[in-house]
Formats: C-alpha cells, sequence, structure tokens
C-alpha cells in the first residue's frame, strides 16, 4: 500500500513555534497582513500582539535609529517647562531624564496602536532624510554648485543615510522637549540675561550628558535644512526669523506635510495658514536651543578626548572624523584677544554660516575635500551671489527684545 504523505501546514505547529515564526515578519505591515491569513493565527496576534508588536517593529527599524526613535515617542513624558519657571538645577534635572530615557531601553512592552505610530514616524523619517539628499544643495532661489557637484560625484553612503535619519530623530526629540520654551515679550534687561546664561547651561547639560558635540553640529545641519527648504534665503532674515522657530516647533509631521506632501509651487501658501498663528505668540525657543549657543559653551572649543564624551549612538565614527575638521576649521577663526575679537567674530560668524549652508556635519568626513577648498581665504568666486545661514541665537534674543515691530505683526510669508 502507497503511504500517503501529509503536507504540514503553519497552522499545525504547535502555538510558540507559530509566534516565533511572526516574530520574524520583517514589518508591521508584514505582520498585520500575516494575522488574517487564518484564524488560528489571528487568535495568537491578539493574544500576544504586544510581545509581537514589539519584536516586529524592532525588525523593522535600523538598529542605528533604534534608540532615537524610542525616545522621540516617549518625548512627551520629559518636556521640559518653561525656561522662566525653571532654576539651574531643574534644567539640569530635565536634560537628565531624557538621558535615563535612552539608557533604560527604547520600548517596553508596545501595544499594536503605538507600534504603528512609531512606523509611521519613521516613515516620516525617511522621506525627509531622502529629500535632505535630493534637495540639500538648493535653496529656492539659489543653487550652490560645489554642493551640488559633491552631491552628484560621491552618491549617499548608508552611514550618511543612517546619520541623516538619527539626526531627524534628534531635532524631534529636542523640538518635544523645548515645546514650551517661549522667549521675549515685556521683560526687563535682567530676564534677557538670565535667559542667556539658562541657554547656556541646557547647551552644556546636553552636549556633556545627552549628546555629543558632534550630534549636536549634526541637529543644527538638519535644521537648517528645514530652514533652507522652507524659506531659502529670499526674505528679511529677522522676518524670516521670526516664524522660522514656529514652523519648525510642529515638528516632524508638520514639516513632513510641508516639505514631502506639498507641491513646492504650493509650499508658501501653506505656511501662511500657520503664519497667524506663530505671529499671536511670543517667539519660540527651538531656534536658540539647536544653535551654537553663547561663546565657548560647548562649541568653539579645543577638543576632549573621544572618551570623555556621551553620545547619543556611539558608532559614528565617519562623523566624528567630520566634526573634528569642522571643529578645527572653527578655531582657526576664534580669539579671546579683546583687540582682535570683533574682526574674528564676524569671520567666524561667516565661516559658520557657510558651513551650516554645506550642512557640513551630516556628511562623512571623505566630502571635505569638496567643502575645504571653498572655506578658504580670499573668499573663492564660488560665493559670489550666494547666501548662507546667520546666528538663530543672535537673532532670536533681538526678535524677543522688540516684539512691537511691526512687521511681525502684519507681513506673511508670501511677502
Amino acid at each position: 500500500m502507497t503511504a500517503v504523505r501529509r503536507h504540514v501546514r503553519l497552522t499545525d505547529l504547535a502555538n510558540e513555534l507559530i509566534l516565533a515564526i511572526l516574530e520574524f515578519c520583517p514589518d508591521l505591515a508584514s505582520l498585520l497582513n500575516a494575522s488574517h491569513a487564518h484564524p488560528t493565527i489571528y487568535h495568537l496576534f491578539r493574544a500576544y500582539h504586544n510581545r509581537l508588536a514589539t519584536q516586529v517593529l524592532k525588525n523593522e527599524l535600523p538598529e542605528e535609529v533604534y534608540t532615537h526613535a524610542g525616545v522621540a515617542f516617549l518625548a512627551g513624558k520629559l518636556t521640559m517647562k518653561n525656561l522662566d519657571n525653571l532654576s539651574l538645577d531643574d534644567i539640569s534635572h530635565a536634560v537628565r531624564k531624557i538621558t535615563t530615557c535612552r539608557d533604560t531601553g527604547s520600548f517596553h512592552d508596545l501595544d499594536m496602536s503605538s507600534a504603528i505610530s512609531v512606523s509611521r514616524l519613521h516613515r516620516k523619517v525617511v522621506d525627509l532624510a531622502d529629500v535632505c539628499f535630493r534637495e540639500c544643495a538648493e535653496t529656492r532661489e539659489q543653487n550652490f554648485a560645489p554642493f551640488r557637484n559633491s552631491l552628484t560625484k560621491r552618491q549617499l553612503s548608508k552611514t550618511e543615510q543612517i546619520r541623516i535619519q538619527q539626526s531627524t530623530y534628534l531635532f524631534e526629540i529636542l523640538r518635544i522637549f523645548c515645546q514650551e520654551m517661549y522667549v521675549g515679550g515685556d521683560q526687563p534687561q535682567a530676564y534677557y540675561v538670565d535667559l542667556y546664561f539658562k541657554l547656556g547651561e541646557l547647551h552644556l547639560n546636553l552636549t556633556e550628558n545627552t549628546l555629543a558635540p558632534w550630534e549636536m553640529y549634526q541637529v543644527i545641519a538638519i535644521q537648517s535644512f528645514f530652514r533652507r527648504v522652507l524659506h531659502g534665503f529670499g526674505r528679511d532674515e529677522y522676518r524670516s526669523e521670526r516664524v522660522m522657530p514656529g514652523f519648525l516647533s510642529y515638528g516632524i509631521p508638520f514639516l513632513h506635510k510641508a516639505i514631502c506632501e506639498t507641491d513646492p509651487s504650493e509650499r508658501d501658501s501653506f505656511l501662511s495658514q500657520h503664519e497667524q498663528d506663530i505671529l499671536e505668540k511670543p517667539i519660540h525657543g527651538i531656534g536658540m536651543v539647536i544653535s551654537r549657543g553663547a561663546r565657548h559653551t560647548w562649541t568653539r572649543k579645543p577638543l576632549k578626548p573621544l572618551d570623555e564624551y556621551k553620545p547619543f549612538w556611539t558608532g559614528d565614527v565617519a562623523g566624528i572624523r567630520m566634526w573634528k575638521r569642522i571643529e578645527a576649521k572653527q578655531l582657526t577663526m576664534s580669539t579671546d584677544d579683546p583687540v582682535w575679537s570683533d574682526m574674528f567674530d564676524y569671520e567666524l560668524l561667516r565661516l559658520e554660516g557657510r558651513l551650516d549652508l554645506w550642512s557640513a556635519a551630516l556628511w562623512d568626513d571623505a566630502r571635505w575635500e569638496d567643502i575645504e577648498p571653498t572655506l578658504r581665504l580670499p573668499e573663492p568666486e564660488c560665493w559670489a551671489g550666494i547666501q548662507h545661514h546667520s546666528e538663530p541665537m543672535e537673532m532670536t534674543f533681538h526678535l524677543a527684545r522688540h516684539p512691537d515691530m511691526a512687521w511681525m505683526r502684519h507681513e506673511s510669508v508670501e511677502g
């Protein structure tokens, strides 16, 4: 008698084996599709959805951004109060909460709804990273040829792709952390002196306990891209700075809608819908936080041994090398000599603005040979007609102290 072979179906397996197979799904979409393949699988999915959601999300997100995504998801619980109401010790305590969240693990027993929220935000981060590489050299009204040539000559590396995603997540973490930070209004001089020192304390705490300096530079670089793609350099810099922190404070979902979902020809119209709400509030402080800050706080300083820094993520060798080159270049324009400081400060700000136009900290150090020749003196011809970034902290202080400037109340982003 011929033996009849019986094919083993997935649903014939023990439940633990089925669960183990489901845990190998590459992403949440695949898991959801698989869960509807058979009632037995769906029953197991419902019974163990937290376990499955947590594991499959780990499959979906690159290892290099998993912690970033976890802290960004939990950042709503970490929001710092407005600096007006905080002591220096309060600021240190608030920053330590981010560090604790980072160090104690990103996700714990997520439900499916939360995992889907994380996955959706990650897709927005990936989209913004893709647009960044394609359009980073373009600033609406101008196209910086050396930058465009570098992006054409050197294809995006995996480490650059990950670095852009990481900096976008870090931007979102800092944005949520500082979402209650508004500055200015009818305040005495002492208020601004106090704010200046509190911002310095915040920068030092962030870069000594939560981020390494090269990561802070990377956040500045991605913010510089967001600024360029939203406004470019065609508007008065103070007018743009009045509303730009408001746009940035809306975070990744808003930026994705403005940059990835809205046609460039309709972008100004989209932004103008939100501008009046921004103008009716005090100026937001996000531009002051994501900046080089007060003189010689965390940047423009001689480097320490690497093991004295506490990076958010430890694997960015090429990013560290680029940071060393950037900081070394800035130090050539830095002095404490009062006789020369004004001239050196002017040249230093020009240099930093041009480094930000390059979004230099986002790239592997192999691109430095494309960047460095454009930073030499006397000024290369490539800068003819090219505008670059200004220091947002200085401008925000000016705008906060002069809230009665008429154009703040009446001008729109469309001019």
